[in-house]
């Protein structure tokens, strides 16, 4: 039986150019970041995983839990991570739950390799060979070389079903950056919004009933994730689906916020709820609500592969022949060395979707050279 010998991270950044820096109606981002958690077995085995945020928390809250799975058995994680929660309760969720997701989908990486099977097939099986995806584009930008047309007429609409673009600075704003979207996609084209949780409840209804018209199919993160009765209310009110649970880092978080009927569109990021068991579990929660699930995928390439494994593996409860609206991959279409150059596979959708890996584990390689070129040292 695999032990797990070792728990380490490897902090990777990339630096965006001032002229390009691209955000969210919170603010712009100047660089990229990736926390890459491996997890080595006794057996000589290496899985890897992704946490979700800031490299510095993480790989501090991670030197305090790895002891607790370090010379356990590779199969062991379920009973691990609740006695790290247990123990370690004071320490809250956030980035010691993006610790515990990073370790948590290292270790399936593992077990794949171990047994020379994927991942998906780990977690669940594989419904297809492609899953389609959506372009998150459309950021909020400063530069007059990175402006909301030019970001648009990037997307390929042959490998891509939708597309989602960020809004959240002001009604008024909204409906801007909306009408030129559709303007630009055309009316065929999905679209989404996501404001990153910018808005009251009364300003988000002002927006909504603004560019409800424009066919979108779900706005993001409409208020703080924190205000379940400010989501209740928003749904019970909005002529368009709410989205939202990026920023939840645990299942008992989506418990409430379903319960509170609060939300359309389920949206676990695997990197910062727990992982692909935990992710599996809010699907389920949220299969039982009969409501959609659509993760949130960010960061880097072992983020995406995961995220990619985890929609593999998912059914399209509760249809069957006829799905009135595709379980969607998110695809982040900006500048990311951190996805792109560090594995040796290419994960870019193709004509239908994104690939879903065949090779055992996730199916990715790291390329150690690449990883050099980004490293944070210590």
């Amino acid at each position: 039986m695999p032990k797990i010998a070792s728990i380490d991270i490897t902090a990777m950044e990339y630096a965006i150019s001032p002229d390009l820096a691209y955000g969210t109606s919170r603010g712009l981002n100047f660089k990229r970041s990736s926390a890459l958690i491996s997890v080595t077995t006794d057996e000589g085995i290496v899985g890897y995983g992704e946490g979700l945020g800031p490299v510095q928390p993480i790989r501090a809250y991670l030197g305090q839990i790895k002891s607790m799975f370090v010379g356990r058995s590779l199969y062991d994680f379920e009973l691990a991570a609740s006695y790290c929660r247990d123990r370690l309760y004071h320490f809250g969720l956030g980035h010691f739950t993006s610790a515990l997701s990073g370790i948590n989908v290292a270790v399936f990486d593992a077990m794949g390799k171990t047994l020379g099977v994927s991942v998906h097939d780990l977690i669940g099986g594989k419904r297809a060979d492609k899953i389609p995806c959506y372009a998150t584009t459309g950021y909020v930008t400063r530069g007059a070389t990175n402006t909301l047309e030019a970001q648009l007429s990037k997307v390929d609409k042959t490998r891509f079903d939708g597309v989602k673009i960020k809004i959240g600075k002001s009604p008024k704003s909204d409906l801007e950056r909306v009408r030129i979207a559709r303007e630009i996609l055309g009316d065929d084209m999905r679209l989404m919004v996501d404001v990153n949780g910018n808005y009251t409840v009364d300003v988000c209804l002002q927006s909504m009933k603004l560019i409800e018209p424009y066919d979108v199919q779900w706005v993001e993160e409409p208020l703080p994730h924190e205000d379940l009765r400010g989501h209740a209310e928003l749904r019970a009110r909005s002529p368009i689906p709410v989205a939202t649970g990026e920023g939840l880092s645990s299942l008992h978080e989506f418990a409430q916020l379903i319960e509170a009927r609060g939300v359309d569109i389920v949206q676990p990021a695997i990197g910062r709820c727990g992982g692909l068991g935990e992710a599996r579990k809010i699907a389920t929660l949220a299969h039982l609500h009969n409501l959609r699930v659509a993760p949130a995928v960010w960061g880097g390439a072992f983020g995406l592969a995961a995220g990619i494994h985890f929609l593999a593996s998912s059914p399209t409860t509760p249809h069957t022949e006829n799905t009135p609206f595709p379980v969607l991959l998110e695809y982040d279409i900006a500048d990311n060395p951190l996805r792109d150059n560090v594995v040796k596979e290419n994960l870019w959708p193709e004509p239908g979707g994104v690939v879903v890996p065949t090779g055992p584990g996730l199916g990715l390689t790291l390329d150690m050279e690449k990883v050099e070129k980004y490293r944070i040292r210590e």
